[in-house]
């Protein structure tokens, strides 16, 4: 029996802010046990990270969702899913583990940051797997496990953790920052594990599937494609962006502005963003439920049905947002010390926190936009948005120095974000002519 919207959205909400709060205890353990050396290499492979991740999942999960949101038989699109994440994720594997000397010595010019980029490797399966996995839950109306997910990947991660530096305390910032990168893996582990558990995935359902397997045509795959790759267009740019920053804000500065930059853009990544970022675990939760639920409506041509639902959603998004931002404008000391017991970058959090406010409609207008097929223009916005970004921080560094990340950082987002508002506009317009 499906769950009434509300309720899905309130339970989501719980298990959503219990796993933000644990995400928070991560990143303050995190603050507190990596040195500044140390947090500086996790944030510089982070990005890596980000970007392999992008194309490890594919843009399986929204498009999964989306798919059993639409399909009476379920199975083939998780069955045709699985097997493609299997051998992208196998591909992409064997092609890092060559890459990454060259990424660490000549891209990132950071020798010592290969063993943080081999920590990345045992994610990639378990991050593809458990995406998949999560949002075929989504689809088949069950976002209460899919959300109940972060829950358990948030305790494992902060387990091992505290597990790890325990039992070594006196390790060098290398090793420290391959610690905290293999922490997310754990907690990926986790999350697959318990969702194995939620569908009731026997052995005698294993054997089944591999009958299946054998009947699934050619279009099970395309469907899935078709919707996945433009999702994952918009997505490895955004990931492109964050991959190309260190490049661009380091190339042609002396040794002090290089210093200066790394410190910059350690302190964004590492302790500002964090908290901007928080009603992130509000805003993506009800996107992933918004996709499955509005395009269920909508491919059913209840187009009032389906209006209501993201103009609910997204003012809830909004609402959280300001909420969020306000206090980031109003408390950035307390909120710095109450985290990372220090209150290097109030000013700077202060500053960011108003356009930041407009941050938590990204996720639900970006989801929209998929379950209108529109995600090309989805994928044009992401990149606008990240060209001036990456412009303005190769170009404009000269002038504002490390100044040009917070600047390049906000244009892109409201770009984005803008642009994402109006194609959402003009496509009801269309929808009530």
């Amino acid at each position: 029996m499906k769950q009434s919207l509300l309720q899905s959205a309130f339970l989501l909400i719980i298990f959503s802010a219990a796993g933000k709060f644990l995400s928070f205890f991560v990143r303050i353990l995190l603050a507190r046990q990596l040195s500044s050396d140390a947090m500086n290499a996790y944030t510089l492979a982070t990005p890596t990270m980000s970007i392999l991740i992008t194309m490890a999942q594919l843009g399986i999960p929204a498009a999964l969702s989306k798919l059993t949101a639409q399909s009476k038989n379920t199975y083939p699109p998780l069955l045709a899913s699985l097997m493609i994440i299997c051998i992208n994720t196998l591909f992409l594997s064997i092609s890092f583990s060559i890459l990454a000397p060259f990424l660490a010595d000549h891209v990132i010019q950071q020798q010592n940051i290969l063993l943080v980029f081999q920590s990345i490797l045992p994610l990639l399966p378990l991050v593809s797997l458990s995406g998949a996995l999560k949002g075929y839950l989504y689809g088949i109306q069950k976002p209460i496990q899919a959300g109940a997910t972060q829950i358990w990947e948030e305790t494992a991660r902060l387990l091992f953790l505290y597990i790890a530096f325990a039992l070594c305390p006196h390790l060098n910032a290398i090793h420290m920052a391959s610690i905290a990168m293999l922490s997310i893996s754990v907690g990926e582990a986790a999350s697959c594990f318990y969702m194995i558990l939620s569908l009731h995935i026997s052995f005698k359902k294993i054997t089944k599937a591999s009958h299946l397997i054998k009947q699934l045509k050619k279009s099970e795959f395309t469907s899935v494609l078709a919707i996945s790759l433009p999702m994952t267009c918009s997505r490895l740019i955004g990931s492109l962006c964050s991959f190309l920053e260190p490049m661009v804000m380091l190339f042609n500065k002396n040794k002090a502005q290089i210093q200066q930059m790394i410190q910059t853009y350690g302190q964004i990544n590492g302790y500002l963003l964090p908290i901007l970022t928080m009603p992130a675990f509000l805003t993506i939760t009800l996107s992933n439920l918004l996709l499955p639920s509005f395009t269920y409506h909508y491919s059913r041509h209840n187009y009032k049905r389906a209006k209501t639902l993201f103009l609910t959603i997204s003012l809830c998004c909004f609402f959280v947002g300001i909420l969020c931002s306000s206090i980031c404008f109003f408390y950035p000391e307390q909120l710095l010390r109450l985290f990372y017991h220090n209150e290097t970058g109030a000013d700077a959090l202060k500053l960011l926190s108003i356009p930041f406010a407009f941050y938590s409609l990204q996720p639900c207008l970006s989801s929209l936009l998929h379950a209108l097929s529109l995600s090309k223009k989805s994928v044009f916005d992401t990149f606008a948005g990240c060209l001036i970004r990456l412009f303005i921080i190769g170009f404009c560094s000269c002038i504002f120095q490390e100044n040009a990340l917070y600047l390049g950082l906000c244009a892109g987002m409201l770009v984005t974000t803008c642009m994402h508002a109006i194609r959402v506009c003009i496509a009801f317009k269309r929808m009530n002519s």
